[in-house]
């Protein structure tokens, strides 16, 4: 992902979180024969959810922040939407063919849409829209150089001519974070690229009111027209049940677990993992981990200094023992894993390539490629922040490793936004901590791996090479084999150090019902059992 996606998917982290793939926190298997019939859905009553605090901003094109997601994700809409195999179907388009050697991408649009104003959209809607999105989106920019133009040829399809194939594009016109949302052209018109204050979309819930400090309302669109097809992760069937979603900020966890715990919330996002217990301990209380989530991870200054050398970075990683690391950084187990090498999730989970060399401690390995390369025990500077207590902690453990291999380790501590601004001059540090997480859509969002300009400045041709593949490439299977292409380079050239997967901790009320725990969030298809 961008820097700046890096930031503010981070901003709203604590400690970091616990959390559960699509599916239940803590109820185990029932047998058939045992489980009570399903609850039908209800219409009715107002969904209080207690979030970290507010939005940036309430313009999607704008930000990258999650919580700008949550809140507007019932709002906003894209030609296409990921299913559970996080594969992009059908949302607002009716399909999409690529032509031209894949520089050409036909898509036609649904004739049945309605924005929230009560206009019917068309082609001039979606252009407006997407050429909006590259000017401003972190992830649109990355795309628009690509692109040669975005045109209606009636009202009713859109085609994207590009400049060289982008195989990946229909997953990121997917994209739920910033993502290439639809919006009226006479909104746009209207805005231009000003921060849109009183959004209007396609969503089963459309905005009401945002009062900063105490609430931001959405309210079901009667006129919304689902899809036909069943729902399967983001996509498909999206009906609104209820009457009336409230995201009301609580930035204090605390206050939020108390609000759960009395009953004033129905959900809270972000509880930190010391909350875990009280939460479980809590019978009206479900708790919700989410996961695939992110990963933490150390990121080494490659154009100068003692690890500009692969052995030397090599030395390192052999150094490390990630359960110590990670346990120290996160907690209990439930919190985080060493499971998988994979430096990416979804369609392009990869859990075998570098697994021999992920989370494989050497002690006599790494003491063995210090002396190779030379080593003059001269002090390193590990750059780290208390911002984040899990970057600090597993900087803190991994020290003690480090040295133990005979390295002499200056912990630097910053605070986060100097950290930032520090990691862009090779001159200051060695090496800092950070975490990368969950793009859904696309891998190469994660810009350490993508871009030789991004902090730690990763320079490999066969990195390029695979890159090139993957960029060209519109078969799936042609992306993932491209993908773990770079992972094995990942794990041989060792541009970063993974230390293992986190996850995050939302909480439910048992009266909610039909909610999908999945990495973004969204209560469509949500009902209460009790209003």
């Amino acid at each position: 992902m961008s820097d700046d996606r890096q930031l503010t998917r981070r901003e709203f982290l604590t400690r970091a979180g616990a959390a559960a793939l699509a599916g239940s926190a803590v109820a185990g298997l029932v047998p058939e024969e045992g489980r009570a019939a399903p609850e039908k859905p209800v219409r009715g009553g107002t969904l209080r959810v207690a979030t970290i605090g507010d939005p940036p901003t309430v313009d999607i094109h704008q930000t990258t922040a999650v919580i700008a997601e949550q809140v507007t994700q019932e709002i906003y809409e894209t030609l296409f939407a990921l299913d559970s195999s996080w594969q992009p179907q059908p949302l607002l388009a009716r399909g999409a063919q690529w032509s031209r050697e894949n520089t050409r991408l036909t898509i036609p649009l649904r004739t049945d849409v309605v924005f929230h104003n009560g206009a019917a959209m068309t082609s001039a809607d979606v252009v407006a829209s997407l050429t909006r999105w590259m000017r401003l989106a972190a992830l649109g920019q990355t795309v628009a150089p690509k692109v040669k133009a975005v045109v209606a040829p009636d009202p009713h399809t859109v085609v994207i001519d590009l400049h060289e194939p982008v195989g990946a594009l229909v997953a990121l016109l997917a994209n739920p974070n910033n993502m290439p949302a639809i919006m009226p052209k006479t909104l746009i018109d209207q805005y231009g690229d000003k921060p849109i204050t009183a959004p209007v979309g396609t969503g089963p819930y459309r905005f009401q009111e945002w009062r900063p400090d105490a609430y931001l309302r959405v309210v079901r669109f009667d006129r919304y027209r689902p899809v036909s097809a069943p729902p399967s992760g983001y996509a498909g069937r999206r009906v609104a049940y209820l009457d009336e979603i409230r995201f009301i900020p609580v930035p204090e966890a605390n206050t939020r677990l108390a609000g759960m715990q009395s009953g004033q919330y129905d959900f809270a996002l972000q509880l930190p993992e010391d909350q875990y217990a009280q939460v479980t301990a809590t019978p009206s209380l479900v708790p919700l981990i989410v996961k695939p989530y992110a990963w933490a991870t150390f990121v080494f200054n490659k154009r100068k200094g003692l690890f500009s050398t692969p052995k030397a970075r090599m030395a390192f990683l052999k150094a490390l023992s990630n359960q110590p690391i990670m346990q120290a950084a996160f907690g209990p187990q439930e919190f985080w894993s060493v499971q998988s090498p994979t430096i990416a999730y979804g369609a392009f989970t990869d859990n075998t390539t570098g697994a021999n060399v992920f989370n494989h401690q050497d002690v006599s390995g790494a003491k063995a490629l210090l002396q190779e390369v030379g080593y003059d025990g001269k002090p390193f500077t590990f750059m780290v922040t208390k911002d984040y207590d899990f970057m600090y902690s597993s900087a803190l453990v991994a020290k003690g490793q480090l040295e133990a291999v005979g390295f002499k380790v200056n912990l630097q501590v910053v605070d986060w936004a100097t950290l930032v601004q520090r990691r862009n001059n090779p001159d200051l540090y060695d090496v800092f901590t950070t975490g990368f997480v969950f793009s859904p859509a696309d891998p190469t969002a994660q810009d350490v791996f993508v871009s030789s300009k991004w902090p730690g400045w990763w320079v490999n041709e066969k990195k390029e090479a695979a890159l090139a593949e993957y960029t060209r490439s519109v078969a799936l299977q042609k992306r993932r084999a491209a993908w773990s292409q770079i992972q094995a380079l990942v794990y041989q050239d060792v541009p970063v150090i993974k230390l293992g997967d986190y996850y995050l901790l939302n909480v439910m009320q048992q009266w909610v019902k039909g909610f999908q725990n999945t990495p973004n969030l969204f209560f469509w298809n949500v009902w209460l059992a009790r209003r």
